[in-house]
């Protein structure tokens, strides 16, 4: 046989090279006309990765026919053809990442997910009244247990979770997963790249065009030939025995023929044991036939109300969801209504300050004007004293001008008093700050330490994220580790439990005042039993961590009847990702019956309300309250908490951001706040100068008062020594002048001022008028939020029933399955049972010559047997066997030879089978290999041709060799690949590669890296081939993948191509 092969090995060899030139132009003649749209079918629409290597998740829409994949290294662009070649069924050792699928799970997981959609329409679509249009493929990977798979419909009903229905919608959609030049990853892709032996490449093309596995069938159907050969000698042999045995039994079986009668009584007896065992069987079938029967009737039922629930469910959802949208529309309004209240509230109290300002200057001149008339009033009385001494010195009398004096020094004494407490009043303003001033002073420094526990929150917040346990303690991530190293749990603890806890992000300005108000239970450790206990005590010990550990039994409970209903509680607030800890909660702290409220003023009411505990309010951004009572008693607990104090709940990384966010928005409030305070700070200050330079003004005026009395006294008691004089009298009227024409400068000031105060107020008017109207309507957007708030709570509370009531039906759908199942498995068993009973009933007697009665046992009728066998015995005793024994013997002899009469005609037709077989092999083989080889070097040479080089593809398939040949625009004549340059050599290896994915035909092609040993102009070429050779396959899909930016090369913007930029998952 081996020698037989050989001489058509050689065969081939010879008609290879003779029919290479004819095949060429076989290859050049391909339909030019094909349907250019992509492919309706087989292609992959989207892929999702989970917990996969680099990535948490990952998700990535493809393009049906040229993909574009960049990306840095360190990105995960490499996880992509992997998570293929994985999800649709690759082992480990064909990604070239180890020896264990369990080393792609990504570290710190349990689990991976790789979800690949396939589209399936069309005339080739794969069972589309089954799949529909979509066909969801997933599988999961874990590091304890087995991996599976999950074939899915597109509505995402599993279908299937055998692999082998994964192969069949391959091969269905021509997808080579299997094949190692299908989706080259980034190794094998430098692995091929690089190959430099004409033996190498020979190995790769017989790999990549399936010729490798065409020609291991044809082998191991020759050495199948020879091993039927060797077991028909064997069976012949055997036949020959199994015949003389048979015939000798048969002439001692003629013997027992004369005790007919006996032996026919004994059988008749003995067959009617057999078809008592069926009546009894049937019994049983029929008892399962009912209980089966009663089992679906009610699966129907339950399938019901399934379906209504479910529909409940949807409607739910679909409400929720209009209310989530109105809320973010009404958190959007409430921001920007925020924004327009503390706008008006600024400019009220500008326009306030303002108008202070101007009346302060009214009064101001107004005192000037009052100075200046008094003055003039005094230079008036003046003239007149001057007047009277000339008239005293020209007789009148100087008793007056006596009594004058007199007055003068008292009106002195009174300035002076006048003069001593306006300097105690400044004394005490100076040294006594005001109590406003003194609160803003207050309220500064705990804004300002506000800001610094805002900055060292936002600074612990990106800290943590590096570490998802930092939280909860230094050594608590290394404790984590321990715990889950540790294979001897009865059930594996659960903590911190905080970090299997979430806020969901409606209720996110509650987080603070939960995380204190549940922060011990949140800082727990959940076990199971007393053992668990003291191994995880002596782990935290181990880690210096002191936490509380709560031990009760992984269990569920019924806890609806203890809802308040109508209100929101920490039920409503929290997410959970493990039921047990979701128990425990309720259990250790009854989250339940703790609601929460906006409105404080509605405690009392509240806490009278049924299953109600305990009532949480916000006061403000460090404190909260508690209030619990009765109808008889009412308390109320302050909660505090710092602003910088850890979190102890876990936030999804779109939680963090926000959070980040939110926390950067309060430091900016508490920033804006800070500079407001000190604003009014400062106006306060300004406001206390003023004053204080306004007594300090009217203690000068004072002190100007007493000089000029003082200057009056000696004035008059000159003049009472002396005459009176016109020329000072004249110098009194120029001054009266000068002061009444200072009155009507500011008299003019007054006036403006006037109008400037009424502007003002009118202003002021609108602006409070302004900001009235944008509280108003900042209240009633806050009241539309609350409302919308508890719309959704209330929602959650009803899908959370809802979710109950279907969990609850499908526990009963599943025990009534259990029933279906085991009453199948019991009636298949009894048929499986009956089936030969009948039949080996039947070969002792039909069931109508036996009269089985209901006073029949199976006692009875085995003590009958036992009557005839003695009697049949009595007969047979000259015989030294009795005639069950012949017969069994003769039984036995006939089936052993009609056995190997069996197997010689089986063998023999295998043979024959096997033979041609073999020959239609070879004559397929020798078909395949030449059109493979023409069909690669005519692909080969068209890819040389774009850049206008020439090349040969010269196979050797005795010394099993693959050469390649090719010319440059420079070179005479073609020369071997290796003495190119690198640049020219990776080109020719993409051809290659693209002349044996001719020959492969299959649906998805992938390149990882292909790029990486070319230069800029290589690599522009090489772009431009893998573009010009890939659209002629429109119905197949490529995806290229590589570090570099391929937007210098042009003409990328075509309909069938989609570029995809990666961003490195290490920096998200």
């Amino acid at each position: 046989m081996s020698q037989i092969l050989e001489k058509k090995k050689r065969k081939l060899n010879d008609e290879e090279l003779s029919e290479e030139s004819s095949s060429e132009e076989e290859s050049s003649d391909e339909d030019e006309d094909e349907d250019s749209n992509p492919a309706e079918a087989g292609i992959i629409e989207r892929l999702e990765l989970r917990n996969f290597m680099c990535h948490d998740y990952f998700e990535l829409s493809l393009g049906p026919q040229l993909n574009f994949i960049i990306g840095r290294n360190g990105s995960g662009k490499s996880a992509i053809l992997t998570g293929i070649s994985v999800g649709l069924g690759a082992k480990a050792a064909d990604t070239s990442r180890g020896s264990s699928l369990k080393k792609l799970i990504k570290d710190g997981k349990n689990t991976a997910r790789i979800t690949i959609v396939l589209k399936n329409e069309g005339k080739e679509a794969y069972s589309p009244e089954i799949f529909g249009p979509k066909i969801v493929i997933e599988r999961k990977l874990q590091r304890q247990g087995t991996n599976s798979y999950s074939i899915k419909t597109s509505s995402l009903k599993t279908v299937s979770s055998k692999k082998s229905l994964i192969d069949e919608i391959l091969y269905n959609f021509n997808i080579t997963v299997d094949n190692p030049l299908a989706l080259l990853s980034q190794d094998k892709a430098r692995e091929f790249l690089t190959s430099t032996t004409d033996h190498s490449k020979y190995e790769y093309f017989m790999a990549g065009s399936l010729i490798n596995d065409i020609l291991e069938n044809y082998h191991l159907t020759s050495r199948n030939i020879v091993e039927v050969q060797k077991k028909m000698e064997i069976a012949r042999s055997h036949l020959e025995v199994a015949t003389s045995k048979y015939e000798e039994t048969a002439k001692v079986y003629n013997r027992f023929r004369k005790s007919d009668a006996l032996r026919r009584s004994l059988e008749l007896i003995h067959a009617k044991i057999y078809w008592f065992n069926v009546s009894v069987i049937e019994k049983k079938i029929q008892k399962y036939q009912a209980q089966l029967m009663q089992a679906e009737e009610e699966i129907e039922v339950i399938d019901q109300k399934l379906k209504e629930f479910e529909s409940k469910s949807e409607k739910r959802k679909e409400n929720l969801e209009k209310i989530k949208e109105k809320k973010y529309i009404v958190d959007d309004e409430i921001n920007e209504s925020s924004t327009s209240y503390e706008e008006a509230k600024v400019s009220y109290q500008n326009m306030k300050m303002g108008i202070s300002e101007i009346r302060n200057e009214i009064e101001k001149t107004n005192n000037e004007i009052k100075g200046l008339k008094n003055d003039v009033k005094k230079f008036t009385d003046m003239i007149d004293v001057e007047k009277e001494k000339i008239e005293t010195v020209n007789g009148s009398s100087r008793d007056n001008m006596l009594k004058t004096i007199e007055q003068t020094k008292a009106n002195i004494a009174k300035l002076e008093s006048e003069n001593e407490k306006l300097k105690s009043q400044l004394i005490n303003s100076e040294n006594n700050p005001e109590e406003e001033i003194l609160f803003l002073e207050r309220e500064i420094k705990n804004s300002e330490q506000s800001i610094r526990d805002l900055k060292e929150k936002q600074r612990q917040m990106l800290s943590f994220q590096g570490d998802k346990y930092s939280a909860w303690g230094v050594n608590v991530s290394k404790a984590i580790k321990h715990i889950r190293s540790y294979n001897n749990w009865h059930r594996q603890p659960i903590g911190p439990l905080g970090s299997y806890i979430e806020v969901k992000e409606e209720f996110s300005e509650w987080k603070d005042l939960i995380n204190a108000a549940l922060g011990k239970t949140l800082d727990s450790f959940l076990v199971c039993d007393e053992h668990d206990r003291r191994v995880l005590s002596d782990i935290l010990k181990k880690h210096r961590l002191n936490k509380n550990i709560i031990t009760r039994n992984f269990e569920r409970f019924s806890y609806e009847g203890g809802i308040p209903k109508g209100l929101t509680t920490f039920l409503n607030v929290l997410k959970f990702t493990d039921e047990n800890v979701f128990f425990t909660l309720i259990d250790a702290n009854s989250i339940e019956k703790n609601v929460i409220t906006n409105d404080r003023n509605e405690t009392r009411k509240l806490v009278n309300q049924r299953n109600v505990l305990n009532v949480f309010s916000l006061l403000n951004n460090r404190s909260g309250q508690r209030s619990s009572g009765d109808n008889t008693s009412f308390r109320v607990d302050p909660i505090y908490y710092r602003i910088n104090e850890p979190l102890k709940i876990s936030t999804a990384n779109s939680m963090d951001k926000k959070d980040i966010q939110r926390t950067e928005e309060q430091i900016d409030n508490e920033i804006m706040k800070s500079n407001k305070l000190k604003s009014r700070h400062g106006a306060c200050i300004e406001k206390k100068k003023k004053r204080e330079e306004q007594v300090k003004l009217e203690i000068s005026q004072t002190q100007l008062n007493i000089r000029q009395a003082n200057d009056e006294v000696y004035r008059l008691e000159n003049a009472f020594h002396d005459d009176g004089d016109l020329a000072k009298i004249e110098g009194l009227k120029v001054q009266i002048q000068e002061s009444q024409d200072q009155i009507s400068h500011k008299e003019s000031v007054l006036r403006s001022l006037k109008e400037d105060l009424a502007n003002e107020h009118s202003n002021f008017v609108l602006a409070k008028s302004q900001l009235s109207e944008a509280k108003s309507n900042l209240q009633n957007l806050v009241k539309s939020q609350e409302q919308l708030n508890k719309m959704i709570s209330d929602s959650e509370v009803e899908g959370t029933v809802i979710l109950s009531e279907i969990r609850h039906y499908e526990m009963r759908k599943d025990k009534r399955l259990e029933i279906v199942k085991t009453c199948e498995e019991k009636i298949l068993k009894g048929n499986e049972k009956l089936d030969p009973l009948i039949q080996e009933a039947e070969s002792k007697c039909s069931r109508g010559s036996v009269i089985i009665s209901e006073s029949d046992t199976s006692e009875s009728i085995t003590a009958e047997y036992e009557n005839s066998q003695i009697a049949v015995k009595e007969a047979e005793k000259s015989i030294g066997l009795s005639y069950e024994e012949i017969q069994t013997k003769l039984l036995e002899d006939k089936g052993k030879k009609e056995a190997c009469e069996v197997k010689l005609t089986h063998l023999e037709s295998i043979y024959a089978s096997l033979a041609r077989d073999l020959n239609s092999r070879f004559n397929y083989l020798h078909t395949t290999i030449l059109k493979s080889t023409n069909e690669a070097s005519a692909s080969f040479e068209r890819s040389l041709a774009l850049r206008g080089f020439k090349g040969d593809l010269k196979f050797d398939f005795k010394e099993k060799t693959l050469t390649m040949l090719v010319q440059t625009k420079g070179d005479l004549k073609k020369r071997s690949v290796e003495s190119l340059s690198g640049g020219e050599k990776s080109f020719s290896q993409i051809a290659l590669l693209l002349a044996i994915w001719k020959v492969m035909d299959s649906k998805i092609r992938g390149l990882d890296e292909f790029d990486v040993f070319m230069d800029a102009v290589n690599r522009t070429i090489s772009i431009k081939l893998l573009l010009s050779e890939l659209r002629q396959y429109s119905k197949s899909q490529a995806i290229f993948i590589t570090p570099q930016d391929i937007m210098m090369v042009g003409n990328l913007d075509g309909k069938d191509i989609k570029i995809h930029r990666m961003n490195d998952p290490r920096s998200s």
